[in-house]
């Protein structure tokens, strides 16, 4: 049995949708063996088209091909469009697959053999302030239209299936939770070296509450910050918080810059911002801190918290979307959107922490074997 895969995020690991595709393929092969499974990726293009140029890296039990993009198409959107909805099929059929995965919501319109997709999130849809423009609205018409057709479509939480099932009209019966897994290895730091390595790199105060994410109007940073303030009003000694992540650019409306805000409220020494973190160092962050916070409104599925919580710390979210089901049983989360509970729900999680053990055993309930298993069995049902 062929399979053919759309790697079109291949390479991008700082992507949602690049780190799932990565996770599921290291273990998608043993978990179908005797099948013959094909990633096909684009040629190298400019940066510009692509956002990145494809790595030559090499994929145990499978295949690497890569495949022309059509002359006409020019700039990232059409280029992207093109790959969907031209080129993959097209290899499809070169390639005779018995099955197609396209691990994002990006499937063809008119699937040449029988179709998965995995749909992530609906934010497109359902955040109006995310697609906004025309030509972002007609995508997520034909993407939507596109997973009508897919013989099944895979998701990473059953949150997101309840929004499938809701807004794309998709029977209940085809539409199939994966859940995801860590994207990178994370585990509580003991090594003193390493902790003090990164005590040192980032100046980390002894105490700290944290968060690591976007500064995308749905991540909620601004509420984040007033609800620390509002914290800090009740208990003064309240350890600071540092928030981490890529900062928007001077001139960027749109995502949120958390400084000038922190300015506002006088925070200046009690919260700080420290930037991009890249993936070395966030099991120390984690590991160090008392309590991570992520009050999002919307998640497909909430890579920050699980990660947080294989590391022994505990992770208070929103009870939003699928955070709730990220965190389990460990931490109530809070209304999302209510500063003053937000406030309460940071001082009661700190007065009363929960077991070390109880996180890594909800951090365990995830894993990429898993994902690649029931992904298997989809796969096999539809041929």
């Amino acid at each position: 049995m062929k399979l053919l895969i759309n790697g079109w995020f291949w390479g991008q690991t700082t992507t949602g949708s690049g780190q799932y595709l990565h996770g599921l393929l290291r273990h998608l092969p043993a978990a179908l063996p005797g099948w013959e499974i094909t990633l096909l990726l684009p040629q190298a293009v400019d940066a510009g088209a692509t956002g990145r140029s494809v790595p030559a890296e090499s994929l145990a039990g499978a295949r690497i091909m890569r495949a022309s993009l059509p002359p006409y198409a020019r700039g990232a959107r059409l280029v992207k469009l093109a790959w969907e909805q031209r080129v993959f099929p097209a290899w499809c059929r070169r390639l005779h697959a018995d099955v197609a995965l396209a691990p994002y919501w990006g499937s063809p319109i008119r699937p040449p053999c029988p179709t998965l997709v995995t749909i992530h999130d609906l934010i497109p849809l359902l955040l109006e302030d995310y697609a906004s423009k025309p030509t972002a609205r007609a995508y997520t018409w034909l993407v939507g239209r596109s997973a009508q057709r897919a013989d099944a479509v895979l998701t990473v939480s059953q949150s997101a299936r309840d929004d499938i099932v809701q807004h794309l009209g998709i029977p209940a019966e085809r539409v199939i939770v994966t859940y995801e897994g860590l994207g990178v290895p994370h585990a509580p730091v003991t090594d003193a070296d390493e902790l003090e390595r990164v005590r040192q790199r980032y100046d980390l105060p002894p105490r700290y509450l944290f968060y690591l994410g976007g500064f995308d109007p749905r991540k909620n940073v601004p509420l984040l910050i007033r609800a620390y303030a509002r914290a800090r009003t009740m208990r003064p000694d309240l350890a600071p918080l540092l928030v981490a992540g890529k900062l928007p650019e001077p001139g960027e409306t749109w995502f949120t810059d958390p400084r000038p805000l922190i300015a506002e409220l006088g925070l200046g020494e009690r919260v700080r911002t420290l930037g991009f973190v890249p993936d070395q160092d966030k099991p120390a962050l984690y590991t160090l801190a008392e309590l991570f916070l992520f009050p999002s409104r919307y998640e497909g599925f909430g890579l920050p918290p699980l990660e947080a919580l294989a590391c022994g710390t505990p992770a208070l979210v929103s009870d939003s979307s699928s955070l709730p089901e990220v965190v389990g049983d460990t931490v109530p989360p809070a209304p999302v959107g209510d500063e003053r509970a937000l406030a309460q729900a940071i001082l009661d999680t700190l007065a009363h922490p929960p077991d070390p053990s109880i996180l890594l055993k909800q951090a365990a309930r995830f894993s990429w074997e898993e994902t690649a298993a029931k992904t298997a069995a989809s796969i096999r049902d539809v041929v």
